[in-house]
C-alpha cells in the first residue's frame, strides 16, 4: 500500500512539472518572437528579457518571505491562480504594442516565480525520505532540461499557424491542471513541527528579514561553499553559452545544423544525468560533487585543445564538440540533484523559501554578468586560450572550495 501510495505521489509529481512547463516554455519563446517579428528591432526583444529579468531580481526577496510565512499548498494554488487571471486579462484585452507583451511577460514570469521558489522548499515537506526527495529533484530537472530543448522549435512551429493569443488557451488549460494536481498532494506543515517542537507553549514571532536565513547559512558551513561553488561554476560557463555559437558561426559560415547538433548536447546530458543519479549505487555526497565539476573543468580544458589543433577537420571537431557538451550537461546534471536535496535537508524549512531565493538571486546576478564578460573576450581573444583561461580558473576554484569543504565539522548535516 505505501509503495503505491509513494507511486501515485511521485506520477502526481511528475504531472505536475509536465503540464507546468508544457506550454509555458514554448510560450515564452512565442511572446519573444511575436515582438521580435512586429518590431523588427533587437533594442525591443532585448528591452522584454531585461524588464523580466530585472523584476524578477527584485522581487525574488519578497517572494522569498512569503514563501517562508504561508502555507505552502496555499501557494501553488495562488501561484497558478494568478498566471491563469494574467493569462484572461491578455486573451480578452484588444491591443498587440510592446507594453502590453511586456506586461504580459513580467506577470507570468510572477507567477512562475513564486511557484518554482515554493516548490523548491516544499520538496521536503511532501517527500518521506531522502531517496525520495532525490527522485523529486532529478524529475523536475530532467523535466526542465527537456522542455529547454523542444520548447523553441515547437515556438516556431506553432507559431506559422496559431497567434499567441489563441495559444494562451493551451497555456491557460495546462496551469488549471496543475490547480487539480497540486490538491492531490499532501504537506507536512513545518510551522506545526515548530510549535511541536516548542513544547506546547506560544511559539517566538518568525523575524521575516534574511538576517536569520544569513545566520543559519554561516552555520551550515558546508551548504554555503557547496551553493557557492555551483554559482561560479555557472559564471565560468558562460565560456560555453557564449563561445560555441560565436566559434561555430565564426568557422563553419553560420551552419545551424551543427550548432544545433552540438548545443543539443547539453540539456540532453542534463536529462540522462536526471535519470541516472538515481540508479547510482551510494557514492558520498562530495565524492560525487568533485567527480562532476572537474569533469566540467576537464570539458573546459578539452574545447581549448580541441580549437587549437582540431577546427579544420569539421567532422570530427563538431563530434568531439559535441562529446564535451554531453559531458558538461552530465557532470551538471549529476551534481545538480543531490546538492538541491543535501540543501534541502539541512536549510531549515521555515526558511527556505528565503534561502533558495538568495540562490537564484546569486544565480541571476552572475549568470548575466559571465554572459557580457565572456562576450566581450571572445570579441577580442583566441577562443582557445579563453576556453583554457577559464579551465584554469575553475580548477582554482574547484580546489579551493574542496580544499575547505575535505577539513570542515561533517558531523552536524543529513545527508
Amino acid at each position: 500500500m505505501k509503495t503505491c501510495f509513494v507511486k501515485n505521489k511521485l506520477s502526481t509529481i511528475f504531472l505536475i512539472f509536465l503540464f507546468g512547463n508544457l506550454a509555458s516554455g514554448t510560450l515564452t519563446f512565442m511572446i519573444s518572437w511575436t515582438v521580435l517579428r512586429q518590431t523588427h528591432q533587437a533594442s525591443q526583444f532585448a528591452l522584454l528579457s531585461t524588464i523580466s529579468s530585472l523584476v524578477m531580481l527584485i522581487s525574488m526577496p519578497l517572494i522569498g518571505i512569503i514563501v517562508d510565512k504561508y502555507n505552502h499548498k496555499y501557494l501553488l494554488l495562488v501561484a497558478q491562480t494568478f498566471s491563469i487571471f494574467v493569462l484572461l486579462i491578455f486573451i480578452l484585452q484588444p491591443f498587440h504594442s510592446l507594453i502590453v507583451y511586456i506586461i504580459f511577460s513580467v506577470g507570468l514570469d510572477l507567477g512562475d516565480l513564486l511557484f518554482s521558489i515554493t516548490m523548491y522548499a516544499s520538496v521536503k515537506a511532501i517527500s518521506t525520505d531522502k531517496t525520495e526527495m532525490s527522485k523529486i529533484n532529478g524529475i523536475e530537472q530532467g523535466i526542465g532540461a527537456l522542455f529547454a530543448i523542444i520548447s523553441p522549435a515547437v515556438a516556431g512551429f506553432i507559431l506559422t499557424f496559431i497567434s499567441v493569443k489563441k495559444f494562451s488557451w493551451v497555456e491557460l488549460i495546462c496551469e488549471a491542471i496543475v490547480i487539480f494536481l497540486v490538491f492531490q498532494l499532501s504537506f507536512k506543515n513545518a510551522h506545526s513541527k515548530n510549535e511541536e517542537n516548542s513544547g506546547g507553549k506560544e511559539p517566538k514571532a518568525e523575524d521575516p528579514s534574511y538576517k536569520k536565513v544569513l545566520q543559519v547559512l554561516r552555520n551550515k558551513y558546508l551548504v554555503l561553499i557547496i551553493v557557492s561553488i555551483m554559482i561560479v561554476l555557472n559564471f565560468l560557463l558562460g565560456a560555453i553559452n557564449v563561445g560555441i555559437p560565436f566559434v561555430l558561426n565564426k568557422n563553419y559560415q553560420g551552419n545551424t545544423m551543427i550548432l544545433g547538433i552540438v548545443q543539443l548536447c547539453f540539456p540532453l546530458g542534463i536529462i540522462l544525468s536526471s535519470f541516472l543519479v538515481q540508479k547510482l549505487p551510494q557514492i558520498k555526497l562530495f565524492k560525487l560533487l568533485k567527480i562532476s565539476y572537474f569533469s566540467c573543468a576537464f570539458a573546459l580544458f578539452s574545447f581549448g585543445i580541441v580549437l587549437s589543433f582540431l577546427m579544420k577537420q569539421m567532422i570530427f571537431t563538431v563530434g568531439a564538440l559535441a562529446l564535451l557538451m554531453l559531458l558538461i550537461g552530465l557532470g551538471l546534471g549529476f551534481s545538480r540533484v543531490p546538492m538541491m536535496t543535501f540543501a534541502q535537508n539541512n536549510i531549515p524549512e521555515n526558511i527556505q523559501g528565503r534561502a533558495f531565493s538568495i540562490i537564484d538571486t546569486s544565480a541571476q546576478i552572475l549568470s548575466p554578468l559571465g554572459l557580457m564578460f565572456y562576450g566581450f573576450l571572445f570579441d577580442r581573444l583566441s577562443s582557445n586560450w579563453i576556453y583554457l583561461l577559464s579551465a584554469f580558473l575553475m580548477m582554482i576554484v574547484l580546489l579551493v572550495g574542496f580544499y575547505f569543504v575535505d577539513r570542515a565539522d561533517k558531523g552536524n548535516y543529513i545527508y
